[in-house]
């Protein structure tokens, strides 16, 4: 017999809020988190805005300064949101069969800070440069750039450094995967973390993803795929699925989940948020950044999922979709919906948050989850904010600008990443 898979615990770090509750009542007044950049100067920037995480201390989640100094922003924000989710699931780490207890995390790579990131890099790149030819030397980096950079810089940048991280501070030595995917290693780490718990692998499982977008390199990179909003004005530049949308809003987050075996929560007494039911997991296999405009991937993710969920798509209430924001994937995702869900997905509601929180590269993928299990727990859906001119190409009931009370018994949320990599969890009520 399968065993059952239910969230005990959740930590959200946004551009909308640290906390889940901060995160939610955000979320339900249609509070934006995107803004004009405040950590770094745009001017040499192709776009002024981005979706920063706001008021954030590291050193309030992390007693040890040195695991501080040898780890990113982004490494930061994951064991952070980690912290809260243990802490609200009220786990006794201590008391637990650490081979049991595991811990699997998305990521995007492993990044560089847009400030004391690259300073461990600016003496090794100005050493570099050849003045006659006004560019960077590559030989000239080799020989003397890397013996003048700081030593533990490699070290900082390792893909996996929070999952050691989180491993270490909770003595985890059980099931375990490092994710590193484009956006959706979120989900995937939550999937995987629901699969095993259900094979039987483990009691209980940390889960989640963490990332950021906002770094230069990052943005010109995103505007070179014509991926970014271009208008500037905080407030109307991030409209999933409206006629004038334009592309999306970079940003950063992390988002983790204490998955926990059904009878285990139940014997330690633990508050259970929603159940995980089904996972669908695919790939479109298209373009690298292009989606497929039949929405394959997407489509049959969802499928997938339902058919893992035992649900007809019928029996689904509400779809947190990925809301990318261009126009490309955004006909492309409705036109998925509409395959999956044939004449019933008229009846659906359908919400993006990536109009308040921009796109958090791989943590949107395990925030969007909390969010999809607090709207299923509490019973409210999240508005999609701009949303003023509806496109007739991508025709779906969306939650437009205002949350809305409904009865949720099951929730579905979807996210899809640069290279075609596409996800759909399944959420119940329980």
């Amino acid at each position: 017999m399968k065993k059952r898979a239910v969230i005990t615990g959740m930590g959200a770090v946004s551009p909308i809020g640290i906390g889940t509750d901060e995160n939610w009542h955000s979320l339900i007044r249609g509070t934006s988190g995107i803004a004009p950049f405040s950590r770094f100067n745009a001017d040499h920037l192709p776009i002024s805005i981005g979706a920063e995480v706001k008021n954030f201390d590291p050193k309030k989640f992390l007693a040890d300064r040195k695991t501080i100094r040898l780890t990113f922003f982004n490494v930061h924000l994951a064991l952070a949101a980690a912290k809260l989710a243990v802490e609200d699931s009220a786990l006794e780490v201590a008391g637990l069969d650490p081979t049991r207890f595991g811990a699997i995390v998305g990521s995007g790579g492993g990044g560089f800070d847009d400030g004391p990131g690259f300073e461990d890099l600016n003496d090794p790149i100005l050493k570099s440069w050849d003045e006659e030819k006004q560019q960077f030397d590559s030989s000239k980096f080799g020989e003397l750039g890397v013996p003048s950079a700081y030593p533990l810089f490699l070290l900082k940048a390792l893909p996996n450094n929070a999952f050691y991280y989180i491993s270490l501070l909770y003595n985890i030595q059980g099931e375990n995967d490092n994710i590193v995917s484009s956006y959706t290693g979120g989900s995937q780490a939550i999937g995987d973390a629901f699969r095993a718990i259900r094979r039987d692998l483990a009691d209980i499982i940390i889960a989640g993803g963490y990332d950021s977008l906002l770094t230069p390199n990052t943005i010109f990179s995103l505007d070179a795929f014509n991926l970014l909003s271009k208008n500037n004005d905080p407030s109307t530049a991030c409209r999933p699925f409206d006629r004038l949308r334009d592309g999306t809003v970079a940003g950063e987050g992390a988002g983790f989940m204490v998955i926990e075996e059904l009878e285990h929560a139940r014997k330690r007494g633990a508050r259970i948020y929603a159940e995980i039911a089904g996972y669908g997991n695919t790939s479109s296999a298209y373009d690298i950044c292009s989606p497929d405009p039949a929405g394959t991937g997407i489509m049959s993710a969802c499928l997938r999922s339902l058919q893992d969920a035992c649900l007809q798509p019928e029996d689904v209430d509400w779809i947190c979709a990925d809301g990318v924001a261009t126009q490309e994937s955004d006909r492309a995702e409705a036109q998925a919906l509409h395959t999956a869900f044939q004449d019933h997905i008229a009846s659906i509601p359908v919400s993006a948050t990536k109009s308040m929180t921009g796109h958090m590269g791989t943590g949107t993928s395990a925030v969007e989850s909390i969010y999809t299990a607090l709207a299923v727990t509490r019973g409210v859906l999240p508005p999609t904010l701009n949303y003023t001119e509806p496109d007739s190409s991508c025709a779906l009931q969306i939650v437009a600008n205002q949350p809305v009370e409904k009865k949720i018994s099951s929730a579905l949320n979807i996210n899809q990443g640069i290279g075609g990599q596409c996800t759909a969890l399944v959420f119940k009520k329980f």
